[in-house]
């Protein structure tokens, strides 16, 4: 886990509350600052032109974000909104020659992070490509749970990480609860276990 954004640069910050389904910045804005998370839990969203919204990447406490307009100079490409309250810490460095200047250390980190998310960007494009929306819908549930279990995740947000539509989600999980692969007693859709959602969907077959 890297260490908070304090360690690394002592001026220039700033600390931001946010409350559910607030936006810190939009797509197309011009890019300003690097952001971490002491609290809560922030989502990457993208609209397509017919207006769908996806929801690509999750960030939870000790997580930066935000910094990748910093390597690129462009602006941001994706809306970041807060999936719950919370509490952010924001760096106001606009540029890649001021954050390596300041925080050399951290920016070794981000650029590996850079490296690291767009490597899970192909794996996650090809799982788009080659998998049916049942194991990609599996998938979402076991990466949301397993990395964020607190969360009161909704089929409409399984949907928008797995590519799937909401009516598709909730269908299938109506048949995962029959099948006590997910909680019967939960109207959201909970794994009954992690590692029995995991061994369901070894047994399905793509068509």
């Amino acid at each position: 886990m890297p260490k908070d954004i304090r360690h690394y640069i002592a001026n220039e910050l700033e600390t931001i509350f946010i409350k559910a389904k607030e936006s810190l910045y939009r797509s197309g804005f011009p890019a300003k600052g690097i952001y971490y998370i002491e609290e809560g839990l922030i989502g990457l969203y993208q609209v397509s032109e017919s207006g769908k919204e996806s929801l690509l990447r999750l960030y939870g406490p000790g997580s930066y974000f935000g910094y990748r307009t910093l390597f690129t100079n462009q602006c941001y490409p994706s809306t970041a909104r807060a999936m719950s309250n919370s509490k952010i810490v924001k760096a106001r460095i606009n540029d890649y020659k001021s954050l390596e200047m300041l925080a050399p250390e951290l920016t070794s980190y981000l650029m590996k992070e850079v490296c690291s998310e767009l490597g899970e960007a192909e794996k996650r494009l090809l799982q788009f490509n080659s998998f049916s929306s049942k194991k990609r819908i599996i998938d979402t549930i076991y990466y949301v749970f397993k990395f964020y279990p607190d969360y009161p995740w909704t089929y409409r947000e399984i949907g928008e990480h797995s590519g799937t539509d909401t009516t598709t989600v909730i269908r299938f999980c109506k048949t995962l609860k029959a099948e006590g692969i997910l909680d019967v007693n939960s109207r959201k859709p909970k794994p009954s276990s992690l590692e029995g959602l995991s061994q369901y969907r070894k047994t399905l077959v793509d068509n």
